[in-house]
């Protein structure tokens, strides 16, 4: 077997094993793990190209067959797996409300499911670089008109209140060292 194609086998396993791995670090609070690196089937789609280009100089012709059609039909299941999911899962960023340094409140919005409904999803960032962390403060789904979300607000150095549209709050408490919510708010979600 040529060293090349050893070279591109072992960089589709890798690759393919950097995909699985992504999947087990899907719950970590690092922003550049659950954001950036997120992306299992934008991974596994260059594992089956390097796979297939791997087999193309195999010596046997059904063993480079093989592996080139299981190559095809991976690439073709991340791709249709991957369109799926992201159909159903986008997020859109609606905004940013600043808090004392290094704390932000983070709004994402997507739908609910299938139907017209939106979800809304808040977050706490606490800034740092590379090591920014992020965690999940409160969900709110629109599909009762009161239960919508309507505002968020620092009031004070560890403590948010987030507001729906009927007029009750949240209050959340973070934990001052962390900056961890100690509790989290949630709606119909």
């Amino acid at each position: 077997m040529p060293a090349r194609s050893l070279v591109l086998l072992a960089a589709s396993l890798l690759t393919g094993c950097l995909a699985a791995l992504v999947l087990y670090v899907q719950d970590s609070d690092l922003v550049l793990l659950s954001e950036h690196l997120n992306h299992p089937f934008a991974l596994g789609l260059p594992a089956c190209a390097l796979m297939v280009l791997g087999a193309l100089e195999l010596r046997w012709r059904w063993v480079r067959a093989a592996v080139i059609i299981l190559g095809g039909l991976g690439a073709s299941a991340a791709l249709f797996a991957g369109s799926i999911a992201l159909a159903l899962t986008a997020t859109k960023e609606v905004g940013f409300v600043a808090g004392p340094a290094p704390y932000s409140v983070r709004l994402q919005q997507s739908a609910a499911g299938l139907g017209p409904d939106t979800v809304m999803r808040l977050s706490v960032l606490r800034d740092g670089g590379l090591l920014t962390r992020e965690w999940e403060l409160g969900c709110f789904n629109g599909d009762d008109p009161d239960d919508g979300f309507d505002s968020v607000k620092w009031t004070g150095p560890s403590s948010v209140e987030i507001r729906v549209v009927d007029g009750r709050t949240f209050p959340v408490a973070l934990d001052p060292a962390s900056g961890r919510p100690r509790t989290t708010a949630s709606l119909n979600c």
